[in-house]
């Protein structure tokens, strides 16, 4: 049987309202928010131009959560059903201290408030969205120069191309970012985090699952006939990639199901260090931070995607009506709307790590009696699927 936003999804995406004079518009990163802002604009008769520095699509990265405000946008692209026959729509999301069951709570199955994607897969459902001949590979922007009535762009292939306003939605080493801002600060954590999908016969049910460790947490999904699992660990060192030991070791240390799932694929997991920015200002007059450019948060918030797709969408908004001579003052806007989300978002990931990532037994053993004996988690939960 269909879910009521399923319907709602087949009815086709909400359109921006469309601003007749076209902008050249260069998106830098074919991302998350890349890809999003490239289809918002195609669809309001624009035809911009995303750069992307890898030489083809790459389909890696961490599983990742999706709640409403990351699944709203889908909706309104008409993608929502793409992502779910893609995703596992759980039953539940529960919380394990290594084999202990802390707390677990249902979500309804007559609406979809929690999606787990791998980020590829994501990324492929978001790629439909725009025309293979407006992606350019293989380079990035060498040099941004902002002047009065548009930015020249040489790029690393030397080619030069003037435009109306560039889009940085390249990520947490920003090229845009590094070029065109100054006061911006990115952070390195002793976190690192490792995830693996492949195909499994192991038993993890129906949840999406958190199981924590001694400064460690595994988080467990199943996609069809996949398991996702991504397994997160402060570390005194930096490991070389991709540090499949100390995985293992972590894995085995946690417990559960993780050591039967590490054993069930010889995969290389992707691993990456947890990193975050923040950046005092967003835009220029014709130069827009957007996604983990912007303010990458810690992954634990389960919230990077999903801000970057909301900023996707905030800022086509503002665009829509922007005049071509001038597009600053729909970047201010679009900035002010996004920023005290992106802050709170940081905050509450901040919390969430802390709590997550404990070593000491006392502070850890006090951490368990809480989420097990108090609506603590439910009211989390009930947060992060409230309506946009």
């Amino acid at each position: 049987m269909s879910r009521p936003d399923e319907v709602a999804d087949m009815s086709g995406a909400t359109e921006p309202p469309t601003n007749t004079a076209e902008q050249d518009v260069l998106i830098v990163g074919g991302g998350i928010a890349g890809l999003a802002l490239a289809d918002y604009l195609r669809r309001q008769g624009r035809t911009p131009t995303v750069v992307e520095q890898a030489p083809e699509w790459r389909d890696g990265g961490y599983g990742i959560g999706l709640w409403e405000d990351g699944l709203a946008v889908l909706r309104d692209l008409g993608r929502l059903n793409d992502a779910r026959r893609l995703a596992a729509d759980p039953d539940g999301f529960a919380v394990r201290a290594g084999g202990d069951l802390l707390t677990r709570t249902t979500l309804p199955p007559d609406r979809t408030l929690l999606l787990a994607i791998h980020r590829g897969d994501l990324h492929s459902v978001l790629r439909k969205g725009v025309p293979e001949d407006r992606v350019r590979f293989g380079t990035s922007p060498a040099r941004i120069e902002e002047r009065d009535e548009d930015v020249r762009v040489t790029f690393e292939d030397g080619t030069t191309e003037t435009y109306d306003l560039v889009v940085g939605a390249d990520g947490v080493h920003s090229t845009v970012r590094e070029q065109c801002f100054t006061e911006w600060t990115e952070r390195e954590h002793d976190t690192y985090v490792w995830s693996l999908w492949a195909d499994q016969d192991v038993d993890v049910g129906d949840d999406m699952v958190s199981v924590w460790g001694r400064g460690t947490e595994g988080f467990v999904a199943r996609v069809g006939d996949r398991v996702g699992f991504n397994l997160a660990a402060r570390l005194d060192h930096h490991p070389d990639p991709p540090a499949r030991a100390h995985l293992r070791a972590q894995a085995e240390a946690i417990g559960w199901k993780l050591p039967a799932l590490l054993d069930g694929t010889d995969d290389d997991p992707f691993f990456d260090r947890v990193r975050d920015v923040t950046c005092d200002r967003w835009h220029t007059d014709r130069v827009v931070l957007v996604g983990d450019a912007a303010h990458a948060v810690h992954p634990i918030s389960g919230m990077g995607a999903s801000l970057a797709l909301q900023d996707a969408r905030v800022l086509a908004q503002e665009l829509a009506t922007a005049p071509q001579a001038d597009p600053g003052g729909a970047l201010e806007r679009f900035e002010q709307r996004r920023r005290d989300d992106a802050k709170r978002v940081r905050r509450e990931a901040r919390f969430e790590a802390a709590v997550t990532f404990l070593e000491s037994n006392p502070a850890r053993q006090a951490r368990n009696w809480v989420v097990e004996h108090t609506p603590l988690f439910d009211l989390f939960v009930e947060r992060q699927a409230s309506e946009v």
